[in-house]
């Protein structure tokens, strides 16, 4: 055994997508902007109102050409739109807007407000389908109540209905977070009363361990999988030594997921293409402020400790050389994250796969999952997080939703996913079984809203946007502070979260602002008065921090038991001592760039820590050495296949 160590503030750390890495790389913090995302000089609208609500949508230059296309349809919109060729020319008119050519800006933006008016007369399902059925990225923001009707949903049995004795009918909760074909997860009881099954516990009879332990050193005499020895478990350094992964995920969900493996000692062999590149090379930040596919932070962050396999899976010859590597190294796990039709189609589906390795784990992860009506959709992290619930509930209530900053379902799918792999490993550890696993993205995410979900689902009550306001906790918000030096980023504002929950915590704050008095105060007594008497609260509160620094104001409301935290941005992550201490930002050596910044580790393992073992590949990096290595492919026979185009290399 050994310890786990957790750190939920690196954890949510983890959600910030590529903010992190903007202050030592530009000096500069990602700011919020609500329904919006600046783009240099441009605020590109990611929120549209529609006639029954919100939707969120990417305007990439094939989505613009879908909207153009539906307009024509219906003889809507500007005639000099609907003939413009979006491909050729939304990629350059966007790249001239952002660097405030003024031409190019005033068309970005009529092009936006065409838009807006298009959205504006269609519903959140006429969006949702015609995205669906022409490979547009754009998704509804939907309300709770939309998640707990969604045909997708129903179609995939996710809910499960579990007899609660006090209620006369079943309570619908929420189902898997991911379908596990060989061990599916079962929720076979609703959550207990407390103490409810003191007596089952403490009477039951003491059992026999099915096997002794086996000692720090002992070997592992378990099955071992693709025919190989294992080695000792005193030998191994990590976790996941031995561990096979033929890695052909792209962008966030799949590339994080198995990033929690390779850092923990698996090999992963990433497949990627330059000719299909994955979107987030070309994403910033980048080193030294200048773009290159090998210079982007963005995606090197998710894919540290894997070497990279340059292959064009658009040929037969790439693909019957994935197909070779298959059978030649025998990955433990596969892990792909296209929509349903692709890996089938291109001969390595799972079905493929197990018939040459019977015992391999094909992990799918994919927007809305493997099957169902909506299986097809495509998309990425800002659109699976609109599905999911959080646009709808993230922002305030007189405004357009807001969402969470970036591809949000990107970042609190991957722990899950990674706790299904090792779960499907121990399980074929102990049995030789392999299995599909199959994430949907969407249902995963769900999970995060499960409390309001199952209210709207028992009660009807559908959860809206209400800024910091909070059920329990009064004041819960968020107060300024005196502006602040920063290495990266100079001096700019400060700000601290408060959230008091208990009378005893409201009384210790009143004493810290020298105003005892508002303590029995009838408009602030209890938690009910405060919330009505909010905006007059929240101005007392204000007066107060407002010359305060914001981490000394910290430190002396939790030193008296108050909750606070100082609102960092992410040029103050990089000086916080908590992160600095856990050595939690490291730079790594890369091949083209140099020192890189990277996110770290979140947890902790006493006797088998992880580590950022490597930075990111670049596209092809290990070609010679993986063909080598597996094929026996020598460099000639290599050099013939990159001059075919079957390997590449950035």
């Amino acid at each position: 055994g050994q310890r786990v160590d957790v750190s939920m503030q690196t954890a949510v750390v983890w959600t910030l997508m590529n903010a992190t890495p903007f202050p030592p790389l530009h000096g500069v913090n990602v700011e919020r902007d609500g329904a919006f995302r600046s783009r240099g000089s441009l605020a590109v609208r990611q929120v549209f109102a529609c006639a029954d609500g919100h939707a969120s949508a990417i305007m990439s230059p094939a989505t613009l050409a879908g909207i153009a296309e539906w307009m024509d349809e219906g003889g809507e919109g500007p005639l000099w739109l609907r003939r413009t060729d979006w491909r050729e020319e939304w990629s350059v008119a966007l790249s001239a807007a952002a660097e405030a050519d003024p031409d190019a800006v005033e068309r970005f933006y009529a092009v936006q407000s065409e838009v807006e008016k298009f959205f504006a007369a269609r519903s959140k399902r006429a969006l949702y389908d015609r995205a669906l059925s022409h490979r547009l990225l754009i998704a509804p923001c939907q309300t709770v109540e939309d998640i707990a009707r969604c045909d997708q949903l129903a179609a995939r049995d996710f809910w499960r209905e579990l007899d609660v004795p006090e209620l006369a009918a079943p309570l619908a909760h929420l189902g898997p977070f991911i379908k596990m074909s060989e061990t599916p997860i079962q929720i076979a009881r609703p959550a207990p009363k407390l103490g409810e099954h003191n007596r089952e516990i403490l009477s039951a009879p003491k059992s026999a361990k099915a096997a002794a332990p086996q000692s720090a050193d002992s070997p592992d005499n378990t099955p071992p999988a693709n025919g190989e020895p294992k080695p000792p478990t005193a030998a191994r350094r990590y976790p996941f030594d031995g561990v096979r992964i033929l890695d052909f995920t792209w962008v966030g969900v799949g590339p994080i997921t198995i990033k929690h493996l390779a850092d923990f000692g698996a090999d992963v062999i990433r497949i990627e293409s330059a000719s299909r590149l994955d979107v987030l090379r070309n994403g910033a930040p980048f080193k030294g402020g200048e773009p290159g596919i090998n210079r982007s932070q963005f995606s090197a962050n998710y894919n540290t400790s894997k070497r990279g396999l340059g292959l064009n899976l658009a040929l037969p010859e790439g693909r019957e050389l994935a197909r070779r590597l298959i059978r030649e190294w025998r990955p433990d796990i596969i892990a792909e994250s296209f929509t349903p039709r692709v890996m089938p189609g291109w001969g390595l589906g799972y079905d493929d796969v197990r018939r040459v390795v019977p015992d391999v784990i094909y992990f799918s992860t994919c927007q809305l999952g493997q099957t169902g009506p909506r299986a097809a959709y495509a998309g990425f992290g800002q659109l699976a997080g609109a599905l999911a619930g959080f646009y709808r509930v993230t922002g305030w209530p007189d405004r357009d939703p807001a969402g969470p900053y970036g591809a949000y379902s990107d970042f609190v799918n991957p722990p899950n996913a990674a706790a299904a792999i090792a779960a499907a490993l121990e399980y074929r550890r102990r049995t030789g079984r392999g299995q599909r696993l199959d994430l949907s993205q969407y249902e995963c995410a769900a999970h995060f809203l499960a409390p309001a979900i199952m209210d709207c689902l028992a009660n009807g009550e559908i959860l809206n946007r209400r800024g910091n306001q909070d059920d329990e906790a009064a004041p819960h918000g968020v107060y300024p502070c005196a502006d602040r030096e920063r290495k990266y980023t100079g001096d700019g504002k400060s700000w601290i979260a408060i959230a008091v929950s208990e009378d005893s915590q409201w009384r210790a704050l009143c004493e810290l602002m020298r105003r005892p008095g508002l303590a029995s105060d009838p408009r602030f007594a209890d938690p009910n008065a405060r919330r009505a008497n909010q905006a007059e609260l929240d101005a007392a509160i204000s007066e107060w921090t407002s010359p305060q620094d914001a981490r000394a104001l910290m430190d002396e409301l939790q030193a008296n038991g108050v909750p606070a935290g100082a609102v960092q941005s992410q040029a103050d992550l990089w000086e916080d001592p908590q992160i600095a201490h856990r050595g939690f930002f490291q730079w790594l050596e890369h091949a083209e760039c140099g020192p890189m910044p990277y996110d770290g580790l979140t947890y902790h393992l006493s006797k088998t820590p992880g580590a950022l073992r490597a930075p990111q590949a670049l596209i092809g990096q290990h070609n010679a050495e993986i063909l080598r290595e597996i094929l026996g492919m020598d460099e000639a026979a290599a050099a013939n296949l990159l001059a075919a185009g079957v390997l590449e290399v950035s």
